[in-house]
């Protein structure tokens, strides 16, 4: 067994074990659009002979062809070469598949900027847009090279600002793969006529797909509560021409019908634009999750807030400490306390009454959720678990005679279903 076959092995047993069966539609066929990235061919540099880019190409078209599949193939203008590339560029619109836009030099928006980043996928629509105008069509759709939307909330809204008044809608992944890790193994095998080699990365390359496929259909259906649609992402290369029937068929069998474009993106669980901000990409269900469990992160730690101010209200200063970990540190311009008792210890003696504690209240300023990232067995990034919250909330105290009022920044950890303050720095 290959080292990539042991992997799937094991990927396998985590994805299956503990799972029921997904939820399926009401005709028993989930739709499933297929789209193609980096048109009209993945590597030039793997393929810098036309006659072999043109006979690649043919063979992708005669497989979605003979599955019935209408496709949305993305155009990476970099990757076409000349007036052979052009033509098989016509030849996606003429088997009837629609082109969108993948950008012209597939710069990662998290290293370039929006600016730089919009300019260049202008670039790509204003060629591509020349291409469609003769069949009286337009760039409908984007896609972001390698998944990343940005890791600032101004790049992210930068572009889409621009995608809006453009008339591009951005194309979302929900079935995200490995599939082009597979191309330049399968050319070396195939140029060294390595047959063995070929059928072993042949196994490799389905086992590897089924297992992204079952993996992240699982997370949407338990994400929308159904069988929702899927966006599948495939790249142009040697290799899909050589899979893509075993794959088409697999998909087939395990309840999938191939759909266009349009009927999938009606669906109203594709509708959402999570606003997730990374350096790194991935697809739709784990971005809405991300989000999701972002906001519930920030209404936990806001009600803990809001608990805290009403025990401090009452005159319950062990409740108010209750939300600190043991071994929490508070720092003030009085000093450092370490140790949930001696913070306890600490307002009990700086408010011994209730004339002292007055009425306090928060205004949260900002609310940041801390997450890693997780890299599959297959390759895949997707957001880690969100195990910590830094919150930045401005306190008031009024008394009888007085109000006082400062910041605090605290770090609160994740522990089981609940959170702890672990640091709290008051001024």
């Amino acid at each position: 067994m290959s080292i990539a076959r042991s992997l799937c092995f094991a990927f396998t047993v985590c994805v299956l074990a503990g799972t029921g069966a997904p939820a399926q539609p009401a005709d028993g066929r989930r739709p499933l659009l297929v789209t193609v990235d980096d048109l009209p061919l993945t590597s030039a540099r793997l393929h810098p002979d036309p006659a072999e880019r043109r006979r690649i190409t043919e063979a992708l078209l005669a497989a979605l062809a003979r599955h019935g599949v209408t496709a949305v193939g993305m155009v990476t203008w970099r990757n076409v070469q000349g007036p052979d590339d052009l033509a098989l560029l016509d030849a996606w619109l003429a088997a009837g598949h629609e082109l969108g836009n993948h950008t012209a030099t597939h710069p990662d928006l998290t290293r370039v900027g929006a600016a730089a980043f919009v300019a260049d996928a202008e670039a790509c629509r204003v060629r591509l847009a020349e291409r469609l105008a003769p069949r009286g069509r337009t760039p409908r759709f984007f896609r972001y090279p390698m998944l990343r939307e940005g890791n600032t909330a101004a790049d992210w809204a930068a572009v889409r600002r621009y995608l809006a008044e453009t008339g591009q809608r951005n194309l979302p992944v929900t079935l995200d793969t490995q599939d082009y890790a597979f191309e330049e193994p399968w050319v070396t095998a195939r140029r060294a006529g390595d047959a063995a080699a070929m059928n072993r990365l042949a196994e490799d390359y389905q086992s590897s797909l089924r297992l992204s496929v079952r993996d992240q259909e699982r997370r949407g259906d338990r994400l929308v509560g159904r069988a929702a649609p899927q966006i599948l992402l495939l790249h142009a290369t040697e290799v899909s021409a050589a899979q893509w029937d075993e794959l088409f068929v697999w998909l087939t069998e395990t309840g999938h019908r191939f759909a266009a474009a349009d009927e999938v993106l009606a669906d109203p669980a594709l509708a959402e634009d999570p606003e997730f901000l990374a350096t790194y990409g991935c697809g739709l269900w784990d971005r809405l999750a991300a989000v999701r469990e972002a906001d519930a992160a920030r209404r936990d730690v806001a009600q803990l807030l809001e608990r805290q101010a009403e025990a401090w209200n009452r005159g319950d200063l062990e409740a108010f400490c209750s939300v600190y970990a043991e071994e929490a540190a508070f720092a003030s311009p009085k000093g450092l306390t370490r140790g949930r008792a001696e913070v306890l210890a600490r307002y009990r003696q700086s408010y011994p009454d209730e004339a002292a504690r007055g009425r306090l209240s928060f205004e949260i300023l900002e609310i940041l959720p801390v997450r890693g990232r997780e890299v599959s067995l297959l390759g895949d990034a997707r957001p880690g678990r969100i195990h910590a919250v830094s919150v930045l909330a401005r306190w008031t105290i009024a008394t009888a005679t007085a109000t006082s009022s400062g910041l605090t920044l605290l770090v609160l950890h994740r522990r089981g279903d609940s959170w702890v303050v672990v640091q709290d720095a008051s001024m």
